[in-house]
């Protein structure tokens, strides 16, 4: 054995690790899954923004229920602390020295100023610079515009910048109606602004196509047939960043609920099919099921139970078993039917609609083909003359000119 070999051994498990991650962040990919997440995510954050339409000024307006003075202070003012890296006891605050700082405890909590380690946060919204009513409103119907061009796929690259910075201003200006959802849009709008989401899908590819055709015909060349989107690396990074944070969203949200009593006793899902805010107590048969269940107790042990088991399984078990190819699509219909559930009996409609299409991330390649194979041959039923229009129009461009229309040109 050589002493170059020697040198080599030790090096092997590196050199496969990291050919390992190269080909997990950087495999070209089919743009095709994130044109879809897209088109899903877009009909969504479109339709949460326009149901604000009526009630703009309840949100976002000068006396709005957080006024335009509470919300500046707060993102000027507010204080924060640096705890301290050891054990030791956070100190006491000390007595105000002046009428100012006796003001500024009086307003935060007994917060003295000078033990801040900064005031204010760095957050920004249009609605924190604009107040009067019809100036809102055009800003309002102007990011409605940029968010349905941005679902359709028109300048993909600079809409879905416009429409990540249009959520953004909404959620800054009123924090105190955020929840999961916006969480989840924001988080969808980001990695759709990095990878290509408009490459496929959209009025982008049907605009290349049509300057691609315009010009093969004025340079009389043969028309380009439609094809696929090619792959991109981009495409493959932004999968990855939506799969990767889709699990830690998981796992963070079902290992913090082993902190709770009520998922070691099985009353955890009583707790929200049982809450009159925001499950369906209107319907008179989801009234009945409730009735039947505490009826027979141990009919509603065994629900409750196998609920909270199943949770559970699905959010803990999933970053990790949906990595195996042969568990990914049972892991997959394991989570449609958990935000099913949460849509239906929570009323969390938007926020299950967001979060499956970040699942949408998962779905095989093969199936994304199977899917735009399918949809090829619909469009070929009802439009079979499409593919031999093409070729007529690539053979009739490809045939020699004749000496006069040879003369026409170079003329």
């Amino acid at each position: 054995m050589s002493v170059s070999s020697l040198i080599t051994i030790p090096w092997r498990p590196f050199k496969a690790i990291i050919e390992g991650w190269n080909r997990f962040w950087f495999t070209p990919a089919d743009p095709t899954t994130l044109g879809f997440m897209r088109i899903s995510c877009g009909l969504v954050v479109l339709f949460i923004h326009f149901a604000y339409t009526w009630d703009l000024q309840e949100f976002f307006g000068k006396n709005a229920w957080i006024d335009s003075a509470s919300i500046n202070d707060y993102r000027l003012h507010q204080p924060w602390q640096v705890l301290p890296w050891d054990w030791q006891t956070i100190p006491e605050q000390p007595p105000a020295a002046n009428p100012e700082e006796a003001k500024y405890m009086q307003d935060w909590y007994g917060f003295n100023p000078r033990m801040a380690w900064a005031k204010g946060y760095p957050g920004w919204s249009i609605w924190f610079e604009v107040n009067d009513p019809r100036w809102m409103m055009i800003i309002h119907c102007s990011f409605l515009v940029v968010f349905f061009l941005f679902m359709i796929g028109f300048c993909t690259r600079v809409t879905s910048i416009l429409a990540w910075v249009a959520a953004i201003s909404y959620i800054q200006r009123a924090p105190t109606s955020i929840f999961g959802m916006d969480t989840m849009m924001n988080i969808l709008l980001i990695y759709l602004a990095v990878g290509p989401s408009g490459a496929a899908l959209s009025v982008d590819r049907l605009l290349s196509r049509w300057w691609a055709i315009r010009q093969a015909r004025r340079n009389h060349e043969p028309i380009p047939l439609w094809s696929r989107p090619a792959p991109r690396v981009s495409a493959n990074v932004a999968l990855r960043l939506f799969q990767i944070h889709f699990c830690i969203i998981y796992m963070a949200s079902g290992l913090s609920k082993l902190l709770g009593g009520p998922w070691w006793s099985g009353t955890a899902i009583w707790g929200t099919m049982a809450v009159y805010e925001y499950c369906p107590m209107q319907i008179g048969s989801y009234q009945s099921l409730l009735k039947f269940l505490c009826a027979h107790r141990w009919l509603w042990e065994v629900t409750m139970n196998a609920g909270v088991a199943y949770t559970l399984f699905t959010e803990i078990g999933l970053p990790f078993m949906i990595w195996n190819r042969k568990l990914r699509w049972p892991m997959i219909t394991l989570a449609v039917l958990l935000h099913t559930g949460i849509a239906m009996v929570m009323g969390l409609r938007t926020f299950s609609l967001l979060m499956l299409t970040m699942l949408i991330a998962f779905v095989p390649q093969e199936t994304v083909d199977g899917i735009r194979s399918g949809l090829s041959a619909w469009i070929d039923s009802i439009w079979p003359h499409r593919e031999m229009k093409e070729s007529a129009d690539s053979d009739r461009l490809a045939r020699p000119l004749g000496a006069r229309s040879q003369l026409k040109v170079s003329s």
